[in-house]
């Protein structure tokens, strides 16, 4: 009898199932060439590469090269996005919230910035740095531009 009840307890253990997790929104509509309105910021991201991304950014000044920062975002359940400023890195960010059209980041360990995020917009795209409260924030409004050959 005591057998019995023990198999009846596993067995009913086995019928509980838990939901699946449903997929995060893809991020394809971070991929492309984009500039600020005076062309002196640009930020370039690369189609997917399972479930990859991997961009970078330059600041414009008197036609050349200010700053440069290489990026790349890696899947999983939460994206990670890891920036090499100056090609020093990576500082990692992980994802704290997602939508279909938005992804923010935050790391509050980081010096500046700790949180990045971005939305599509109706002209393009917009990015916004700040510390986690908010403060220091500074924000990039996109459009979309040629990718440089």
């Amino acid at each position: 009898m005591r057998r019995c009840a023990i198999l009846i307890l596993l067995a009913g253990c086995n019928t509980v199932s838990a939901e699946p997790h449903a997929a995060a929104p893809p991020l394809d509509w971070l991929t492309g060439c984009w500039e600020s309105a005076d062309r002196s910021y640009r930020e370039i991201w690369s189609q997917s590469e399972q479930g990859h991304f991997f961009g970078y950014d330059v600041s414009l000044k008197d036609g050349s090269v200010s700053f440069f920062e290489q990026m790349r975002i890696d899947p999983g359940k939460s994206a990670m996005f890891n920036a090499y400023p100056a090609g020093i890195g990576p500082s990692p960010f992980p994802e704290k919230a997602r939508t279909g059209a938005s992804i923010t980041f935050a790391n509050p360990d980081h010096d500046y910035p700790q949180v990045i995020a971005y939305r599509t917009t109706e002209a393009g795209l917009s990015a916004r740095i700040s510390l986690t409260d908010g403060s220091n924030a500074r924000d990039f409004d996109f459009v979309p531009c040629p990718i440089p050959q």
